[in-house]
């Protein structure tokens, strides 16, 4: 896929993320919150690294940051709550998915060799 389409899809998702975040709850969904901050994160962190291509570090930085700042913001929002556990949870997914990414790269790179 091009790198400018990611770099707008990875853009449009954050700010997916940021209404999800920052809007009070109206809509209920059937996994747990703690699930879903995994699998944002989980997803976001591979966007961020495919579409900028910057280290696992800063990825691992970068994602990590945004996480803390959604929950710094809703600990001032009147109508959203702040957790540690939301904080975790996203810091998980943040991992796993360097993790799946990583080996998802070596696994092509691999094949690739073959070729």
């Amino acid at each position: 896929m091009n790198v400018k389409y990611l770099k707008i899809f990875l853009w449009t998702y954050t700010a997916f993320i940021f209404y999800f975040a920052f809007t009070p709850l109206t809509i209920q969904t059937p996994t747990s919150d703690k699930i879903n901050h995994f699998v944002a994160f989980f997803i976001y962190v591979i966007l961020l690294k495919e579409s900028y291509n910057i280290s696992y570090w800063g990825s691992f930085f970068y994602s990590t940051l945004l996480c803390i700042f959604i929950e710094v913001v809703q600990y001032f929002l009147p109508y959203r709550t702040s957790e540690y556990g939301d904080v975790l949870a996203g810091i998980l997914g943040i991992t796993s998915g360097i993790f799946t990414y990583f080996v998802m790269k070596l696994t092509y790179m691999e094949l690739k060799k073959k070729e």
